[in-house]
C-alpha cells in the first residue's frame, strides 16, 4: 500500500459520502 492508494480510497469514501448525504436529502424535501 502506498500514499496513491490510500488517498484513492479516502477520496472514494468521501464521494460515497457526498452520494448518501445526496440522497438523503433528497428524501427530506
Amino acid at each position: 500500500m502506498g500514499g496513491m492508494d490510500i488517498i484513492i480510497l479516502i477520496l472514494k469514501l468521501m464521494v460515497a459520502v457526498l452520494q448518501l448525504l445526496d440522497a438523503v436529502l433528497k428524501q427530506f424535501r
